[in-house]
């Protein structure tokens, strides 16, 4: 291109910009400058940062930090310990809600209590952490993930104490229902009546009110219907259906048949044993039901 060429390019140039600048509103005029701009990006970029690499070696930038090296050292440890602290402290979080999770809508309602420990004489109890200060209450239900572990019984200001509903005389309504793994809903209610079941002492709660021709049986303590229709041992769950407990916790488990055989002093009932799924006096949390409403 010759002189003349490029001075008239460049005359243009000038004269396009005094027109931008002077005449063009400015809010017309800021639209486009960004595109403009992006035309210079390919020489810009690399210029930048060969810029940039340059000032760091010869004129590294300088902290106003003036502490020693082994003060930096001890904050660095103190910080790593309370991430490691607050760490461990979102595991547990993370762990509880996934326990309170296993309830299903009643957690909504409950708080996680450490077990101390059990009772030291003979009845099937629990020494928890928790207190009336914390709103526990003496009747108030007690859950784990695997259903119903009993009531508070004694609620103070220094501890707790939770009645299992293995000890003996606890009693609770209940139904037989059988679980579906086929589809549907997880457990199916059978045709045997609701029956009230009471704590044993030996880990197990027992009915002994249920004639043997009300779970299907004969008078010999044999199966006497179809397969499927009478009530099984290892097969059927009992569920808590009791109008005194609050509707929310309707259908919580209770435990798993695991013996039905006739009672020797009356040969037409029958006497049935139900185990929770876990021993209950080796819990080493629960959860308490401390409102009825959510909040």
């Amino acid at each position: 291109m010759s002189y003349f060429r490029a001075q008239h390019v460049f005359v243009a140039l000038m004269a396009f910009s005094a027109i931008v600048a002077f005449l063009v509103p400015a809010q017309y005029a800021a639209r486009f400058q960004p595109q403009v701009q992006r035309l210079f990006a390919p020489v810009s970029w690399p210029v930048s940062a060969m810029a940039s690499a340059v000032s760091n070696r010869v004129a590294p930038p300088l902290s106003d930090d003036r502490r020693a090296a082994g003060d930096v050292k001890a904050e660095n440890q103190r910080l790593r310990a309370e991430v490691a602290s607050l760490e461990t402290q979102l595991d547990e979080l993370n762990r509880r809600d996934a326990e309170l999770s296993k309830l299903g809508a009643a957690r909504t309602y409950c708080r996680i209590f450490k077990v101390i420990g059990g009772d030291s004489g003979p009845r099937d109890s629990l020494a928890i952490a928790g207190s009336t200060l914390q709103g526990l209450k003496d009747e108030q239900y007690v859950l784990y993930p695997g259903g119903l572990v009993g009531q508070v019984q004694r609620a103070g200001v220094a501890g707790s104490q939770v009645r299992l509903a293995t000890d003996p005389g606890f009693r609770i309504r209940i139904r037989f229902a059988r679980y579906n793994s086929s589809g549907g809903p997880a457990f199916e209610p059978l045709a045997t009546p609701a029956v009230v079941a009471e704590g044993m002492g030996d880990g197990t709660l027992g009915i002994r009110g249920l004639a043997l021709s009300a779970i299907g049986y004969d008078a010999k303590g044999h199966p006497a219907g179809k397969t499927g229709e009478s009530l099984s041992a290892g097969t059927d769950y009992a569920l808590l259906f009791d109008p005194d407990c609050p509707r929310v916790l309707q259908g919580e488990m209770i435990g798993r048949v695991v013996g039905i055989t006739a009672r020797t002093d009356a040969r037409l009932f029958a006497d049935i044993r139900i185990r929770p799924t876990e021993t209950l006096s080796k819990l080493r949390e629960v959860m308490v039901m401390t409102r009825e409403k959510a909040e």
